[in-house]
């Protein structure tokens, strides 16, 4: 399945979260310096994702997949990184921040998954009118670490 989203938020962030997650936002934790490095914030039941303009502009896909991604070139792409997400209730939602619209609600399998947020024209994300855009994927896979795969150094 996949999912076209094109919202605004706030404070550079929106979240992928469990219906109802263990872990907060709020934590002192949540946004850590490697976390802002990583565009990637970790909570049990919770994902904060970065994004690079100033006026919220959130425009991206989430794509539910059946099996890990296949994807290994990401030359075309500004940042990537992964990290795991339970999702226990078998809901799977996308929130702004901070006012917590939900701009997706669908149900998935319970279980563990391995997200990769893939951001991309990074480097224009400031033009007048930004153009940097967010994939999303979701496969079924045992917890691990935040990773980063390919780093943004602008």
């Amino acid at each position: 399945m996949k999912y076209i989203l094109d919202f605004t938020t706030q404070y550079g962030q929106f979240y992928l979260e469990d219906e109802h997650p263990e872990g907060n936002a709020a934590s002192d934790s949540f946004w850590s310096d490697e976390a802002f490095a990583d565009k990637l914030a970790v909570e049990k039941g919770i994902l904060g994702v970065g994004i690079g303009n100033d006026e919220g502009i959130v425009k991206c896909t989430v794509e539910i997949l059946s099996k890990k991604s296949n994807v290994l070139n990401f030359n075309d792409n500004s940042h990537v990184v992964e990290a795991s997400l339970n999702l226990k209730s078998g809901k799977l939602l996308v929130i702004g921040c901070p006012i917590p619209d939900v701009e997706l609600n669908v149900a998935i399998e319970p279980g563990e998954y391995r997200v990769r947020v893939y951001s991309n024209n990074l480097e224009k994300a400031y033009d007048e009118n930004p153009e940097d855009t967010y994939q999303i994927e979701l496969w079924k896979e045992n917890y691990s670490d935040r990773v980063v795969l390919k780093r943004n150094l602008g």
